[in-house]
């Protein structure tokens, strides 16, 4: 049986506060998965939920087909917490077998166990310090380590490089893209570049609704565009110049600035309309400083939830 998450009218409320507000969603495990949203989404809650940190106000929550306290789902779902809480004065080592005994291991087993997760996520050489003398990175890999124990079928990870210097932030981003191949993870992120590293589907979220999930990919064809930066721009009149281009679909500036604009297309001739682009500048003598193709994610992002209120 294919394993899913499936959420069907799932509202938390905090008072007067809905943190999810009939949230309806299905998705299947086996797409490394990112959630996005602005300060306040939901996602943090979504994800408590999904953990049995929480219940929901009401609604109907599964996780790989069982509620998500259910006991046939212990082992099988683990969570990366933004926040790396671990005990001073017990060394890594130590407290990993711990929870590796605590997940049923005998101690030979609890051993071998810690010993594979550590050097997946290339943490061996400091198993035997305690955490308080870890730089934040090397216990953000320990916690990581910790979330792999058993071999969880489902990974849940919060903000997994919040807080991390760039270097140390991209050593993480390259783990989490190899162990996306072994394990299933849905990653809650603001950085978008992670998301775009490792994801290939994401789910928007804005005021507790689901906003859109599809791929990535899916997302960046639905807002196929060209940004087009133009230098002699006192008298020209884009539209009319550009909206006779057969593939088009609008012209839209991209800042308060008329030197920049996006320019939307449909269909898959990307370097056909290019090419017309810029012959029909040529044309009006107009200087092209900039065309290349696509925009942001966070743009894209953007576009979606402000089309959705």
């Amino acid at each position: 049986m294919a394993q899913h998450i499936q959420c069907k009218s799932l509202t938390k409320s905090f008072k007067s506060l809905k943190a999810l507000n009939s949230f309806d969603l299905e998705l299947s495990i086996s797409q490394p998965t990112g959630i996005v949203g602005p300060n306040g989404a939901g996602k943090s809650t979504l994800f408590s939920i999904l953990c049995g940190f929480i219940k929901p106000s009401s609604g109907e929550v599964l996780v790989m087909n069982a509620a998500p306290d259910s006991s046939i789902n212990k082992g099988k779902l683990s969570l990366l917490p933004q926040d790396t809480a671990m005990f001073k004065g017990i060394d890594v080592f130590s407290q990993l077998k711990h929870y590796a005994r605590l997940q049923g291991l005998n101690k030979h087993a609890a051993i071998k166990e810690v010993e594979h997760v550590l050097s997946l996520v290339q943490g061996s050489s400091f198993s035997k310090q305690y955490p308080e003398t870890l730089s934040f990175g090397q216990r953000k890999r320990v916690m990581l380590a910790q979330s792999l124990i058993g071999k969880p079928e489902l990974i849940l990870m919060d903000e997994p490089t919040s807080g991390l210097d760039p270097v140390a932030a991209t050593e993480v981003r390259n783990l989490l893209r190899q162990l996306g191949n072994e394990y299933s993870v849905i990653i809650s992120s603001h950085n978008l570049t992670e998301i775009e590293d490792i994801c290939s589907d994401i789910v928007i979220m804005d005021k507790g609704k689901l906003i859109t999930h599809s791929s990535l990919s899916e997302l960046t064809r639905s807002n196929q565009c060209f940004s087009l930066g133009l230098e002699n721009v006192s008298k020209v009149h884009l539209s009319e110049i550009l909206g006779e281009i057969n593939g088009i679909s609008r012209i839209e500036n991209d800042t308060n600035d008329m030197k920049s604009w996006l320019v939307y297309f449909a269909g898959d001739s990307a370097e056909s309309i290019q090419i017309k682009i810029l012959s029909a500048l040529g044309e009006h003598k107009i200087a092209v400083s900039e065309l290349k193709k696509g925009k942001a994610l966070a743009d894209e992002i953007s576009a979606v939830i402000k089309n959705n209120n």
